[in-house]
């Protein structure tokens, strides 16, 4: 006899998290990882490109200066851009 599956409500984290908007013709860190002594980005470029970058390494016209467990600096014409790993 097969199981019947039942229409469980979604959790609203699971709901909030599926129907969160990402700008996809902007840069957007997408993943970051590594050890904390040498991470990594991910970074999805407005043109859907995906590039892999570390610390001082050039990127969308400045330079990666810094990343951590949630985000990534960049640096550029003298100023500074935090980015935000999108919220889970």
């Amino acid at each position: 006899m097969a199981s019947k599956e039942k229409n469980l409500p979604t959790p609203a984290s699971v709901a909030k998290i599926a129907t969160e908007s990402v700008s996809l013709n902007r840069v957007t860190v997408i993943g970051i990882f590594g050890s904390e002594a040498g991470l990594s980005a991910l970074v999805r470029e407005g043109n859907g490109d995906i590039a892999r970058v570390t610390v001082g390494d050039s990127f969308n016209g400045g330079l990666v200066k810094a990343i951590s467990k949630d985000s990534l600096i960049l640096s550029r014409g003298g100023k500074s851009k935090v980015m935000k790993m999108p919220k889970a």
